[in-house]
């Protein structure tokens, strides 16, 4: 690691991600997001997505309507499937979208609506997605809300 680099690691549910703060050559301070999400073994290599300080404010905002619209799909009744993005790739990372989705699954007698946020974030070569519940999106819009001030504290440090 760069010694005018720190990384925190962000705990987030189901996805590894880290802040990194640091000093470039004119010593300005900056931080960033790095998302990764490993393949299902050890021949692939990981997606890692990157966003910038400057676009995580939009991600949050972005997660806040998908968690909206979580909410909105557990309350209503409806038959069949349900898709939306709601960050694309190039919005806030090259590699990073982000979709809701849902859908009626039925077992004997009983039908249930899975709804899921996914964070899909591209390698070079493959796509790989985690899944998150709603629960699971709050924490991570929580966390993310926080970044600013990790990242005021961890250059603090530098």
């Amino acid at each position: 690691m760069n010694p005018r680099q720190l990384e925190q690691d962000l705990e987030l549910p189901n996805i590894r991600a880290s802040l990194i703060a640091y000093r470039d050559a004119a010593q300005k301070s900056s931080w960033y997001i790095r998302f990764s999400i490993s393949g299902p073994d050890g021949r692939y290599n990981p997606g890692i997505a990157v966003v910038p300080s400057s676009r995580v404010s939009k991600l949050v905002n972005d997660l806040r309507k998908a968690h909206q619209k979580m909410k909105l799909l557990e309350q209503k009744r409806y038959s069949g499937e349900f898709s939306e993005d709601f960050v694309l790739r190039g919005e806030v990372s090259d590699t990073l979208s982000v979709k809701v989705s849902s859908k009626k699954s039925h077992f004997l007698f009983w039908s249930y609506k899975k709804i899921r946020l996914y964070f899909l974030v591209s390698s070079k070569t493959n796509t790989f997605s985690r899944s998150f519940d709603s629960d699971d999106v709050e924490t991570v819009i929580n966390t993310l809300s926080s970044a600013e001030s990790l990242a005021k504290q961890l250059i603090n440090q530098l």
